[in-house]
C-alpha cells in the first residue's frame, strides 16, 4: 500500500456493529500516602503503565507484564528515583485491583526485594498475579517461601553469580532467565526476556514463556512519538484482550476515556443512549463494539491531528466496505475477518510501525498478516477493490467486480454506504 493510498483528496466522505456504573477515580492511593478515599496522580498520565505481551514457543499469548513506560529510572539511578518509579507501578496496580483483577491470563509485577518485607503483596493477593522479584539472600528467600505458603506466585530471577534461587529451583513454579544465558534443567514455567531472533529462540524449552522484540514487535522506530507507543499498546489490548482488561488500559489512561466516550457517543458507537464514562461507554458496546471503537482511537490518538482523523476514517471506511462485500459473497474468511483487515490498513501510517513488526506486536492471525502484508489472499483483493474505489478507478474496479461475481453497481452502493457511515466518526475526532 503507498502512501498516496491515504492521500486525503482520495476520500469522499453508521456504526461498527458486526449496567450502568460510575466515572471511576483512576489511581486508588500512592503508597505512602494515608487518604480517606482515592486520589488522582496526575503523574500516572505522564508515564503511562502498559501490559507487555508474553507469548509461548507458538507465539500465542499467555500473560502480560505491567510495565512502566517513559522515564524510567536506570539502574545506576539515585534510589529515590528507583523507588518513585516502583511507587507509580505499584499506584496503577492499587488501580486496576479497585474492583478486583478479572483478567484470564496471569499479570507479572516485578518488585525490589525489600518491597517483600511491606503489607503490599499480602494486600494485593489475587491469584492472576505473579510477582517478579530479585532474591539476594537467605532472609529474602525466606519471605519469598512464606508468602508462597500464603498462596502468592512469585517468579524469581536466576543470578548466574548466585545459586541461591537455582539451589531452591524446585520451590518455583516459574523463573525468569535471560535468552542470552543457558536454559537451566528446572521443571519450572521459564519466562525468558531478550528474545530478538528465532535462533535464540529454538535454544529454550517448548513450555516456556518470552519477552523480546522478536515477539513482541516492540521495535518502534526511534522517531515514534510517546503517544504513538501508547496507541499501539491500545490497538493489541482492543484486538486481543478481554472487554475487562480494555476497560483496566481506560482506567490506567484517563486523559483518553473522554476520546473514547465522544467516539461511543456518537453514530459510530450506534448507542441506543448515550454512556455516562468509559468503562459505562464499553460495557453497553458489548466486546465486539467496544474492540472496534477502541481500536479507532488507538488510530486516531487523544490529540487527533488531520492526518490521523484520516487514517481512523480511511481505516472505518475500508473495513465496512469490505465487511459488506464479503456479505454479498465475495470470498473471505469471514466479514469479521474482512473488517479487521481494513480496520488495521492504515495502522503502520497510524503508528509509524512497520507491518512486520505491527503482526507480531498485535498477534495478528495468518488471514489479516498476509492481507497487510500484500500477500495474494481473499481479503487482500478485498483491500485492493477498496483502494480501487477510493481512486475511482473504474477499469479495475470493473475487473474485481467480474472477479467477484459482485455487480458494479452493487459494490459501488456498498462502498457510497461505508463512506457515509464513517463521515460520523469524523465529527467524533473534531
Amino acid at each position: 500500500m503507498s502512501s498516496e493510498d491515504l492521500h486525503p483528496s482520495h476520500i469522499v466522505g453508521g456504526g461498527v456493529n458486526t449496567s450502568d456504573s460510575e466515572q471511576p477515580v483512576v489511581v486508588t492511593q500512592m503508597l505512602g500516602i494515608d487518604s480517606d478515599g482515592p486520589v488522582r496522580e496526575e503523574i500516572l498520565r505522564e508515564r503511562f503503565l502498559s501490559f507487555d505481551p508474553l507469548f509461548d514457543a507458538a507465539s500465542n499469548l499467555v500473560a502480560h507484564q505491567l510495565v512502566l513506560r517513559g522515564q524510567i529510572a536506570a539502574a545506576d539511578s539515585p534510589p529515590e528515583l528507583r523507588q518513585m518509579d516502583e511507587d507509580m507501578l505499584l499506584t496503577g496496580l492499587y488501580s486496576l485491583t479497585q474492583d478486583g483483577l478479572t483478567g484470564k491470563l496471569p499479570l507479572l509485577v516485578k518488585i525490589s526485594s525489600g518491597l517483600l518485607f511491606s503489607e503490599v503483596p499480602e494486600q494485593l493477593n489475587y491469584r492472576q498475579l505473579i510477582w517478579c522479584v530479585d532474591i539476594d539472600d537467605e532472609p529474602q528467600l525466606a519471605r519469598v517461601l512464606a508468602l508462597q505458603e500464603a498462596g502468592l506466585t512469585f517468579c524469581p530471577t536466576l543470578n548466574r553469580n548466585d545459586a541461591i534461587v537455582l539451589e531452591s529451583a524446585s520451590a518455583w513454579p516459574y523463573l525468569a532467565c535471560h535468552a542470552d544465558d543457558a536454559p537451566p534443567a528446572v521443571n519450572a514455567c521459564l519466562i525468558v526476556d531478550g528474545v530478538r531472533h528465532a535462533h535464540t529462540q529454538v535454544n529454550w524449552p517448548g513450555r516456556a514463556w518470552f519477552k523480546g522484540s522478536f515477539f513482541s514487535g516492540d521495535t518502534q522506530p526511534a522517531d515514534s512519538t510517546h503517544e504513538q507507543f501508547v496507541q499501539l499498546d491500545l490497538l493489541a489490548i482492543a484486538l486481543r484482550q478481554s472487554l475487562e482488561t480494555l476497560i483496566q488500559f481506560f482506567r490506567l489512561n484517563p486523559n483518553m476515556a473522554p476520546r473514547l466516550l465522544a467516539i461511543a457517543n456518537s453514530r459510530v458507537g450506534g448507542l441506543s443512549r448515550p454512556a455516562e464514562s468509559a468503562p459505562h461507554a464499553l460495557v453497553m458496546l458489548g466486546p465486539q463494539r467496544a474492540s472496534r471503537v477502541a481500536a479507532l482511537l488507538a488510530l486516531a490518538g487523544t490529540h487527533p491531528t488531520e492526518a490521523t482523523r484520516h487514517y481512523a476514517v480511511t481505516a472505518l471506511t475500508r473495513a465496512l466496505f469490505m465487511g459488506k462485500v464479503t456479505r454479498l459473497g465475495a470470498e473471505a474468511e469471514s466479514a469479521a475477518a474482512a473488517f479487521e483487515t481494513g480496520l488495521l490498513s492504515t495502522a503502520t501510517h497510524a503508528l509509524s510501525l512497520p507491518v512486520e513488526s505491527l503482526i507480531r506486536k498485535l498477534g495478528l492471525s495468518a488471514t489479516s498478516a498476509r492481507a497487510l502484508s500484500a500477500h495474494p489472499s481473499p481479503e487482500g483483493t478485498l483491500l485492493q477493490l477498496a483502494h480501487a474505489c477510493e481512486r475511482n478507478d473504474a477499469e479495475a474496479l470493473e475487473r474485481y467486480a467480474q472477479k467477484l461475481d459482485i455487480p458494479l453497481h452493487r459494490i459501488s452502493v456498498a462502498y457510497l454506504d461505508a463512506l457515509i457511515a464513517a463521515s460520523a466518526l469524523d465529527e467524533a475526532l473534531l
